[in-house]
């Protein structure tokens, strides 16, 4: 049976929460055959490897030899992906058990759909819940947790490797230039926001802003 969905979680020096990520998406109600995991080390430099490997013949792995971010990252796991659809899941991140199957479920059924995104918990490092994040306002807070049809990815371009930050930005923007999404109002994706992140950044709440305002723009 040909794999339905491709789970891309990206490392950069996460060791002490990428066995959580990797756990979270390998622990799916959907059927082992149908998806698959692919983790993509970008260089790092603490342990995050060596707790990769702990899961050998459960995931496939790609490690860089050169930190080169995370567009190429994710690029990276997409080229190696063989799902229909493809996922990048943070590696600080996680999802409920229950994820892949709901979102594989709309775009089957839904060919003018062309990525689906759901709502977020935030968590703290105690996994303890903090907020619930009604994400339709929000499709460019966290580019992760958002499923594409690889296809479309493909004839975008992937991501812009030029890029070392809004990769997802620019990514979304150029995807519903073309492809229609869908918000689907299920808290299934777990976003661990680390002090210091870029979400929290007086400047980057300022680029969201002239971001939305060009989605709203488009097509008018």
């Amino acid at each position: 049976m040909p794999v339905k969905i491709s789970v891309i979680i990206t490392c950069y020096n996460l060791e002490k929460y990428i066995s959580r990520a990797i756990n979270s998406c390998l622990n799916q109600t959907m059927s082992d055959e149908n998806y698959e995991v692919i983790v993509v080390d970008d260089a790092s430099t603490d342990a995050s490897w060596e707790a990769i490997r702990q899961f050998n013949g459960l995931i496939k792995t790609i490690r860089h030899a050169a930190n080169l971010g995370v567009s190429a990252a994710s690029n990276a796991g997409i080229r190696e992906a063989s799902g229909e659809y493809v996922v990048r899941v943070d590696g600080d991140d996680y999802i409920n058990k229950n994820f892949l199957h709901v979102v594989c479920e709309v775009l089957d059924w839904n060919d003018d759909i062309g990525f689906v995104y759901l709502d977020h918990i935030l968590v703290n490092k105690n996994n303890t819940r903090i907020q619930s994040i009604n994400t339709l306002p929000k499709l460019l807070d966290h580019g992760a947790g958002i499923v594409f049809r690889k296809f479309y990815l493909e004839s975008l371009g992937l991501y812009d490797e030029t890029l070392r930050n809004r990769e997802d930005y620019d990514l979304i923007l150029r995807y519903i230039r073309n492809f229609n999404g869908y918000h689907l109002r299920l808290p299934y994706y777990r976003y661990f926001k680390r002090d210091g992140s870029l979400s929290g950044q007086k400047e980057d709440r300022e680029n969201l802003k002239k971001m939305i305002n060009e989605i709203q723009n488009v097509g008018k």
